[in-house]
């Protein structure tokens, strides 16, 4: 992405919280403080500019073995570039697909709020506003559907 282009987005971003900040003032807004809180919070990441960091990423869930295991992502340009097991340094899994970048985490929380699932809670970092902790139930009389995710230790990689 231009470097350009990301300056729009970002500019557009604020304008839009901007806008919906607001409409909640005034009561004429659908918006949940959640849907503000992310919204906030991701124009922080996006503000930071930050598109090579490296840091670790936990799900937790009735999934495969493999994809629970606590991770070290590094990414680079805003495309992962590598993913090792953070007990023993070696590459985790053989696909990336598994393995969020922090844009993908605010997708998430954003996907799951339209969504209106029984429960997101979100814990978001003060510094980069991304995306620390999202504990998700999808539905509360469905067994074996919540899902956590933890990020953290993020780092800029020069």
């Amino acid at each position: 992405m231009s470097h350009v282009r990301r300056i729009l987005q970002t500019r557009a971003v604020g304008m839009l919280l901007a806008a919906l900040v607001g409409c909640s003032i005034t009561g004429t807004s659908s918006r949940t403080s959640e849907e503000l809180e992310l919204m906030r919070n991701r124009q922080r990441w996006e503000s930071a500019g930050i598109h090579d960091y490296e840091f670790d990423f936990q799900r937790t869930c009735f999934c495969p073995t493999e994809s629970t295991e606590q991770v070290h992502i590094v990414v680079r340009e805003d495309a992962i570039a590598s993913v090792t097991r953070t007990r023993d340094g070696q590459p985790a899994g053989r696909t990336f697909s598994v393995w969020p970048r922090v844009d993908e985490l605010f997708e998430d929380v954003q996907q799951r709020l339209a969504q209106h699932v029984e429960r997101v809670d979100v814990r978001y970092d003060p510094t980069y506003g991304y995306p620390r902790s999202i504990v998700v139930d999808i539905a509360l009389m469905t067994a074996d559907d919540e899902y956590a995710l933890t990020a953290g230790n993020l780092r800029r990689v020069p």
